[in-house]
Order: C-alpha cells, then structure tokens, then sequence
C-alpha cells in the first residue's frame, strides 16, 4: 500500500517534466494557461502564486487521463456529463441544451421584436438590391428539430410559439430570400438514404454539407443568372470512424470509450471551376459555416470570400489568422461583395443577426455620397480615356501594354485611366 501511495505521488511529477507517456489532448472549450513569468511585480502583487497554482494544476502528469477517467465514470455510471450546457437524451443521443428550449419556444423574444428584425432584414436587402446585391438568409436546421424523439423526458413540456416559426412566416410575408433547411431536413429525415444528422454532434453531418453546397450554389446561380462552379460529389462511402464533426458534442465531453454511433456517409467535394463565374461573397455565420468553409466551399465558389464568425472575427482563405470586424471598413467591404449570405441555426435566433443589419444600414446612410463620388469618378475615368486617344504616343503605349497583357485595348484603356484616377496628387 505504502509503494502504491508513492508512486501515485511521484508517478504524476515525473510525467509532468519528463512526458515519457503520450497523453492525448483534451476537446471543447478549454483555455489553456499559460506558463506564469517571475518578475518582481508579478511576485509582490501575487499574481504568480496564483498563475502558477493553475498552471500546474493543468499540466500536472496523466491530467488528462484523469479527466476523462472521472468524465467517464459520472457518463458511465450516472447518466451525466461535465461539459457545459450538454444534454444526453435517449438511447445516448446528445444535445445542447439551447437546441431543446428554442424547440419548445422557451426563448421566443416577442412578436414586436421579431417584426422590426425581420423589417429591418428587409430593408437591408431592398438597399443591397439597388445596388445590384444579393442578401441571401440561410436558416439551418436544429438537432432538436431533427430529433425531437430522443429528447429526454424531463426536459419535455408544451410547445409554444417559437423564433424559427414565427421568422419564417415573418420573412414569407415581406419576401425575404430565405432558404430553409430545418423544414428541407425534416422533410427529408425518412427519404434520405444516408443519414442527415449525426446522434453525437451538433451540427449537419458532412455528407449533408453536400447537398448544402449544391444547394446554395444553384440558389444564386438563379438569383444572379449566372453560371457559377459545379459542386461535384465523390462516390459515397459508409463508416463507423466518425470524422469531425460528426461527433462534436461528444469529442467535447472527453470520455474514455467512444459512444456507439451509426455509419456515417462520407463523400470528397470538388469544384469545376472552368468557365465559371465565381461572385465576392461575404458570409455572416454562426459555427454551422465551418464545416462549409473547411470544404473549400467559400475559396472554390466564390471569389475574394470572407466568414465574419458571430460578427466578431472575419477568416479569409486570403489571409493568414483573423481580424476582428472592427477593424475593417464595413461600407467598403459591402461595396466589393456581389453576396451577402446570413447563415444562422434555430437556436441562435435569439440574437441573430448579431448586431450585423444595424451596422450595415448604418455604414450605407451615406449611399447617396457614395454614388455621386462613384460618378464623378466614373467621368474623370471617361476624360483620362479621351485624353490618352487624342494623344498619339500615349494611346500606342496602351496598345502595347494590351498586347502584352493579352487583353483588348478597350479595358486596357479603362485600367490606364483608373490608375490616372486613382493617383492623382500622388
């Protein structure tokens, strides 16, 4: 007993500092602490006593072993989870709890606020539309929605109004371009031949982002008349190793054993990009995009796209990390995108748009100056044309640069003139 009891003192340490075991990382909303700094100012305002309390109670040996040791047993045992705001329904099937309540409309914000919000929705797509844009809302669908079945008994009640119904029949009655996949989804749970909605995540399974992106594609291709590149699916193939993330919600509980899911579908995405038209395109999301956006889906399809995570930060295939929303012009950036696209599931209805129609209509107040400059603009461009036609030397560089570039002389002449444009005075 005495030899047991040393070893589970010292067997941790020597772990911690020598990691001559793998130990395998922890999931789900973990923020990691940092390794404390001594300084004098750090030691007298204990600052670093309290650091380092946390990080060693973080990096301590086998911890994460231990976690998922004692995750297990309350699973296991109890029928509980340690992560936040999970629910484990029937025959294992999980949740997050936010998902049950906007099913059963605990959360309805009120036909007052719903009305201005959607209003204001379409008030924002009328003045993208004058502007030659695209306002595009995507309503994704709801694990509880799609499962409402499983959904454990002690959480079940009486269903009231709730946001996603009263939002679709707001945005019917004011024509809002709205696609609805809750109601395609559920239409589809008993047709579809490989399954829609994983039972241990929380979001679209991957083969449904699929159909999600062929969908999409051939919504805006009607709305904007063009020909944009065709989502080509692979052959499908059925598997019990579940890739992210189709096990999500599970992957963030940290257990031992996995929970015994069914096969789920899994089909490669490619695009044809040949002789295709790709718009600009700006998609304001909650973390059902990600799973798109990882498909290459805003890179292939689309041209100079950007994901404004909840509003707060953009990701760019162009760019290298994120940038906070604040940090970028919001009018110029509505002004380079022939796409809007506001993706939100059931759940996130509460908050939806996150704040983002309000910053829009705000940043396009001054549409009206906006379009005179563009115009005046437009006539220095016409001036700088005719100037370099009436000069012999000039128009003959131009004629050498459009060979060169293997453009016609015409947009030759119209680059040459913006750039004369554009830096006058410099």
């Amino acid at each position: 007993m005495f030899v047991l009891l040393m070893a589970g003192l010292i067997l941790p340490s020597v772990q911690q500092f020598t990691k001559i075991v793998e130990v395998g990382p922890l999931y789900g909303a973990i923020e990691k602490v940092d390794k404390p700094y001594l300084s004098l100012t750090t030691w007298t305002d204990e600052s670093f006593q309290s650091s380092t309390e946390k990080y060693l109670n973080q990096e301590f040996g086998f911890r994460n072993w231990l976690v998922r040791l004692h995750n297990q047993i309350a699973y296991s045992l109890f029928r509980e989870t340690n992560a936040h705001s999970v629910v484990i329904g029937k025959k294992s099937y999980l949740y997050e709890e936010n998902y049950i309540k906007t099913y059963y409309g605990r959360d309805y914000i009120g036909d007052s606020l719903m009305a201005a919000r959607v209003s204001r929705l379409k008030f924002l797509q009328d003045t993208l539309a004058s502007l030659g844009k695209e306002l595009v809302m995507v309503m994704a669908p709801g694990k509880a929605d799609f499962y409402p079945e499983y959904i454990p008994d002690h959480l079940k009640g009486k269903k009231s109004t709730t946001n996603y119904n009263a939002f679709i029949d707001a945005a019917a009655g004011l024509q809002l371009n709205v696609i609805d996949f809750n109601k395609w989804f559920t239409d589809q749970k008993e047709k579809s031949p490989y399954p829609l909605y994983p039972k241990t995540g929380i979001h679209w399974s991957r083969y449904a982002m699929n159909l999600v992106i062929d969908s999409l594609i051939r919504y805006i291709e009607a709305k904007r008349g063009i020909d944009m590149p065709d989502a080509e699916i692979g052959p499908v193939r059925l598997s019990q190793q579940l890739i992210p993330p189709d096990r999500d919600i599970e992957e963030g509980m940290n257990l031992i054993f996995n929970i015994p899911n069914f096969p789920m579908a899994y089909a490669d995405i490619t695009y044809n990009e040949n002789g295709k038209r790709k718009p600009s395109v700006m998609v304001i999301s909650d973390s059902f995009f990600w799973g798109l956006y990882n498909k290459g889906f805003i890179d292939y399809a689309f041209n100079n796209g950007e994901f404004w995570f909840y509003n707060r930060e953009i990701f760019s295939p162009l760019i290298t990390g994120s940038q906070m929303v604040t940090q970028v012009n919001l009018f110029e950036k509505l002004m380079e995108k022939d796409i809007v696209m506001l993706i939100t599931t059931d759940a996130n209805l509460v908050k939806f748009p996150w704040g983002f129609d309000e910053s829009a209509l705000f940043a396009l107040k001054n549409l009206k100056e906006y379009n005179v400059k563009l115009l005046q603009r437009r006539e220095k461009i016409n001036d700088y044309i005719k100037a370099i036609k009436a000069s012999p030397e000039w128009f003959e560089k131009v004629k050498a640069k459009a060979a060169k570039r293997n453009i016609p002389v015409d947009s030759m002449l119209r680059l040459d003139a913006a750039y004369m444009v554009d830096n006058e005075g410099k």
